[in-house]
């Protein structure tokens, strides 16, 4: 295999085609016609040896080969992008106005944080961080009303580029007092008998929660439900009932303590999402680059 023979353009169009879903709509975004585009395809694929897409009905999609290629090569086209546009003088100005989202918890630890970092660097800078819900968030960064937003992972997205900042296992919190018994790995098994607060069902933990307690055969004693992460928190101090949810949001809390808690579908990841036709300005870069800091020093804490 002669790689050497291979252009990068090529590389670009097949990401292109696997963000955008149709040659045409990918096509439309490279200034291509469709047929040169389709030429390409055929050309990269008989260099690389590899069948990338495959018919179905009259639609070309990609095969698996195709979607391994593009799952290797797609975030390293995206740091090529980034490093070119940072390359740019009036790109690396950090100036204007970003507008951050995040979810509560990640708001907290994370967005603010990071964006209280920045305004003590930038003085040109000014930043509008909004508190929302996940699904929210993901609909206000398509429609172009935030800029970009740190929320639980809910899987890829086509008009979206992410970056994971950081994996968390949901923990018991509690008083010391109160997590005593409890042991140093406990599980939603461990929690039988005790009273709990939980996040209500519109929530994505929740869910989770729920759907952990009925595979583990649970049944949990679930006396409060609540809309906000922080209302546990409180919960969590009176000493009266433990509270299932983010350990991130009870770190640096006096008197509280949280035991992760064993069980595959009570973890989650942070992630970082912005559209992927929004242009990688120094703003948006810098921010990435200090919340991906602040969330490897919580990882370290968490």
């Amino acid at each position: 295999m002669n790689l050497s023979a291979i252009e990068f353009r090529f590389l670009r169009g097949l990401v292109a085609i696997a963000r955008a879903g149709t040659f045409l709509a990918a096509a439309q975004q490279l200034h291509l016609t469709q047929s040169a585009l389709s030429q390409q395809m055929k050309e990269l694929g008989a260099r690389l040896g590899l069948t990338l897409f495959e018919r179905q009905g009259r639609r070309a999609i990609l095969s698996d080969a195709g979607r391994d290629l593009v799952d290797r090569i797609g975030p390293l086209i995206e740091q090529i992008d980034a490093s070119l546009l940072q390359s740019s003088s009036a790109v690396q100005r950090v100036a204007g106005r970003l507008r951050v989202g995040a979810t509560q918890t990640y708001l907290r630890a994370i967005a603010l944080p990071a964006a209280l970092d920045m305004i003590a660097t930038y003085p040109d800078l000014r930043i509008d961080a909004r508190q929302l819900p996940a699904q929210r968030l993901l609909a206000d960064l398509l429609d172009g009303e935030i800029d970009v937003a740190i929320f639980p992972e809910t899987g890829p997205h086509n008009s979206l580029s992410q970056v994971t900042l950081l994996k968390e296992q949901l923990a018991v919190i509690g008083t010391a007092k109160a997590l005593l018994e409890l042991g140093e790995m406990p599980s939603l098994k461990s929690l039988e008998g005790h009273p709990l607060a939980l996040l209500n069902r519109d929530f994505l933990m929740r869910q989770n929660i729920d759907k952990q307690a009925r595979q583990d055969k649970v049944r949990l004693d679930i006396r409060l439900e609540v809309s906000a992460m922080d209302d546990l928190i409180t919960v969590a101090m009176q000493g009266r009932l433990l509270v299932v949810g983010s350990g991130l949001a009870s770190l640096e809390k006096t008197g509280l303590k949280s035991l992760k808690l064993q069980g595959k579908l009570l973890s989650r990841s942070a992630v970082l999402y912005w559209r992927r036709d929004r242009a990688l300005t120094g703003s948006l870069l810098s921010f990435q680059k200090t919340v991906k800091r602040i969330s490897e020093e919580l990882a370290c804490v968490a």
